[in-house]
């Protein structure tokens, strides 16, 4: 008795999918000759190409990954939340956070991070103050509407590098000063699908 390995198991059960499937497409076309089915199947064993025709959009689509991008971006950022009854009040405190941010910076040219981070622990009002702001590692259609269309605009020129300050950003939570930390393109997917387990 021969037991097939894993692969060789998944290979007998999609060799057994293409031949059922060829079966019915040349079934429902009318051909029913053997050597027909024997060259669909030659051609689909031994060529992707053969995957995207018509016959065979069925499986094309059973193997999609529709969560796969071409152009995968990750970034990550920290945030400085005020939220407020008044507008106005909230982005005033949202410009005085940046002048201090911007002053304090010129004094100390190296310390964007630290100084973001304390300043996120001391006036942000969003749960990740406590971590300094840090969002983690996010990639498009994670955030709010506003706050994702400031981190990856549609033209990639204006795209903000790692140590851009954005803001204020309005949302439905309030005014969001943003600060990028890293910024990662083209991450093995997989890789973090597999990490974050959901």
């Amino acid at each position: 008795l021969v037991i097939p390995s894993i692969k060789g198991y998944f290979r007998m059960t999609l060799t057994l999918l293409l031949v059922t499937m060829i079966a019915f497409s040349v079934g429902s076309f009318g051909f029913t000759s053997p050597p027909l089915l024997q060259y669909h199947f030659a051609v689909a064993a031994s060529t992707p190409v053969a995957l995207q025709m018509g016959i065979f959009d069925g499986i094309t689509k059973a193997f999609t990954n529709k969560e796969f991008k071409e152009q995968d971006q990750r970034v990550r950022a920290s945030h400085i939340l005020i939220k407020g009854l008044d507008d106005d009040l909230v982005i005033d405190k949202s410009f005085d956070l940046l002048r201090e941010i911007n002053g304090r910076v010129r004094e100390e040219p190296d310390g964007l991070r630290q100084i973001f981070a304390e300043l996120a622990r001391r006036e942000s009002q969003c749960p990740s103050a406590t971590e300094g702001g840090d969002l983690g590692l996010f990639g498009p259609g994670k955030m709010v509407r506003e706050f994702d269309a400031a981190i990856f605009p549609d033209d990639s020129e204006n795209t903000p590098p790692p140590g851009s300050i954005l803001g204020p950003i309005v949302t439905d939570f309030g005014c969001h000063i943003v600060l990028v930390t890293q910024r990662e393109d083209n991450r093995d997917q997989v890789e973090e699908k597999l990490a974050r387990n959901d």
